[in-house]
């Protein structure tokens, strides 16, 4: 008779267990996550935003300028801007990268409609040191001394057949040597 009761006081707790867990579901719904009863934003509008550190930091900044630029911006923990994006109103793209002190030293301008393509390192007075450019018309390979004068300069034609030249440079810019 012992193991009936424990029997029937285990079936007992059971079912008051079921009984109570639907009950509370009933009275106490689990919460639902706050984005579920919303509808997935489409748009935010603003004239910038920024994104910041955990030290309050602005490390990446979206905005368009007065003159219809539109810039990324990535920064260092200090404020120096370390590279961008800059998009002008008429489609030219432009990528830099900066040094410690913000200046660009290395950039690629992309223009559009078949315009030039140049991608420069550039010397930490802004000065170029290299360039590698093509347009319609060529293309030209340019390394320059720490001033930024030309001293060697490798160009090719771009039509079919086109002749290619290279021409060394003294320091005052004047050509020394050239090739054919």
């Amino acid at each position: 008779m012992r193991n009936s009761g424990n029997r029937s006081i285990l079936l007992a707790a059971l079912a008051a267990g079921v009984m109570g867990g639907a009950a509370s579901a009933r009275l106490w719904p689990t919460p639902t996550p706050a984005f579920a009863d919303q509808q997935m934003l489409t748009s935010i509008s603003a004239k910038q935003f920024e994104v910041m550190d955990d030290r309050g930091n602005v490390r990446v900044k979206l905005n368009v300028s007065n003159e219809s630029m539109a810039h990324v911006g990535l920064y260092d923990e200090q404020g120096v801007e370390r590279a961008s994006l800059v998009v002008a109103k008429e489609g030219t793209a432009m990528l830099a990268m900066s040094g410690d002190d913000g200046q660009p030293r290395l950039a690629a301008n992309l223009a559009i409609h078949g315009g030039p393509v140049k991608f420069s390192l550039l010397n930490p007075d802004g000065s170029s040191a290299a360039e590698l450019g093509s347009n319609k018309g060529g293309r030209a390979l340019v390394l320059a001394d720490s001033k930024g004068g030309a001293r060697v300069r490798l160009q090719t034609n771009a039509s079919p057949g086109g002749e290619s030249e290279l021409t060394i440079y003294d320091a005052s810019g004047k050509p020394l040597k050239k090739f054919p």
